[in-house]
């Protein structure tokens, strides 16, 4: 039996990298996952097929980690309709860089809001 057969779990930021990855070691472990991303459609839909090719649920959200709301959603979604959420993974980073007295206020705020916010929004929703 699978360690985590029966288990659902939501990744943010799942549909390239290590987030895939994540995505794919859950699927092979057993678990339903859901992963929402910002972009990239038709990766999400391999990510998809890649996990439901381990014999479980999966389901791509798009879903910009910035935007607050849209985390809440995403965790909403998970449990509406996969009846529930066992697992979740903060997943979802953004690195931008430059020197400091050129670096946009703007870039600042979308870092801090997808890097630190979105993890407290994202666990309290799912708590």
């Amino acid at each position: 039996m699978k360690k985590l057969a029966g288990k659902t779990a939501l990744v943010t930021g799942g549909s390239r990298g290590i987030g895939a990855a994540i995505v794919q070691r859950l699927a092979a472990e057993g678990a339903n996952v859901v992963f929402t991303y910002a972009s990239s459609p038709d990766q999400a839909k391999k990510i998809v097929e890649t996990a439901q090719a381990s014999g479980v649920k999966a389901l791509a959200i798009q879903a910009d980690s910035a935007d607050a709301q849209a985390v809440i959603s995403a965790v909403e979604r998970t449990v509406k309709e996969l009846g529930g959420l066992d697992i979740l993974v903060n997943n979802a980073g953004v690195l931008a860089m430059g020197p400091v007295d050129t670096f946009a206020l703007a870039d600042f705020d979308r870092t801090v809001a997808i890097n630190i916010r979105a993890v407290f929004v994202a666990t309290q929703a799912a708590v």
